[in-house]
């Protein structure tokens, strides 16, 4: 028979658990398809005025600030 000692037990049990915690973790960091930040149909537009950042669709070349309501027509690359 083997003999095993709670303090060992105890260390086994603890070491099993945060080596699975860690392959969790690894896989969901690396295994996960990254997102695009901004939608392919939005830009980041900037306020001339009041240099508010919004977005709004891509294919309007003249835009409405939402924090002054003024119009815009300069686009952030």
């Amino acid at each position: 028979m083997i003999e095993l000692y709670p303090t060992t037990a105890l260390m086994l049990y603890l070491g099993l658990t945060l080596t699975f915690i860690l392959s969790i973790w690894i896989f969901q960091h690396y295994g996960v398809k990254k997102k695009p930040i901004l939608p392919p149909e939005q830009m980041l537009h900037l306020c001339e005025f009041c240099h508010f950042p919004y977005l709004e669709s891509a294919t309007k070349k003249i835009t409405r600030c939402p924090g002054c309501n003024s119009f815009n027509s300069k686009e952030i690359e």
